[in-house]
């Protein structure tokens, strides 16, 4: 039975492509303009995974899933030189400031997540951002009292694909890997709850991966996380779309 659900944020919660690529642009653009290379900005996106023609990305793309920290140093080898000081700050601003303009995943996330908790789900929050933005945008879109567990890249539980952000969700929240649900939006979260050993690895197309893709890793895949509902009242196979 499952009794807990652990989703990843950016792409899962929120839409991806409408909350960070923004401030992707952003942030290539200023180590842009800092360098002195105008076509520095292009560069570092693509060199991230992202392609321009059709605002899409590459399969398990540094952007689409990693860390802010290893986004950053990806970014001083492309340069040569380390993001540092000012620039560092600045950037890190602009991270931040993504986690305060966000587009949910959902029109209505509150009432699916309070549908959720209903059905007596804990829920948690695993993302490769930094904890202190993940706690911001919950608190801003009025969701923090839903979630039992959040980390971040930045918490100490290692990052994904490993499993200890899994793990450690188990242990703040009393429950086995048996027993939790895995929801997210690129490999590296499905392959953490396979890592760790969760009855279900779910993946939604709000992100920046595709059916194909995902269908990989997954057990089941979803427009987006309404999907979840039918699948949490159920337990057994269901088609989608």
């Amino acid at each position: 039975m499952i009794k807990g659900v652990l989703f990843d944020k950016d792409g899962t919660l929120l839409d991806f492509n409408r909350t960070w690529l923004g401030p992707y642009r952003q942030a290539a653009n200023y180590i842009s303009a800092y360098m002195a290379q105008p076509e520095l900005g292009q560069s570092l996106m693509r060199a991230g995974g992202f392609i321009a023609e059709s605002e899409s990305w590459r399969s398990d793309s540094l952007l689409a899933s990693g860390s802010n920290a290893q986004i950053l140093d990806f970014w001083s080898g492309e340069i040569g030189q380390p993001i540092a000081g000012d620039h560092l700050s600045r950037i890190k601003t602009i991270f931040a400031r993504a986690a305060n303009h966000h587009v949910p995943a959902l029109d209505d996330l509150p009432g699916f997540l309070q549908g959720l908790t209903a059905q007596g789900m804990v829920l948690g929050v695993a993302t490769m951002d930094d904890e202190e933005n993940v706690r911001g945008m919950l608190a801003s879109l009025q969701l923090t009292e839903y979630f039992d567990f959040v980390c971040g890249a930045d918490s100490g539980h290692g990052v994904k694909p490993e499993a200890g952000m899994v793990h450690a969700f188990c242990s703040a929240c009393a429950l086995s890997p048996g027993n939790v649900m895995m929801v997210g939006d690129s490999p590296k979260d499905l392959h953490m709850g396979r890592n760790a050993g969760v009855a279900y690895c779910v993946g939604v197309l709000t992100g920046a991966h595709g059916r194909g893709e995902l269908a990989q890793y997954g057990d089941y895949v979803f427009d987006n996380i309404s999907g979840l509902q039918r699948l949490l009242e159920t337990e057994s196979p269901i088609a989608d779309g």
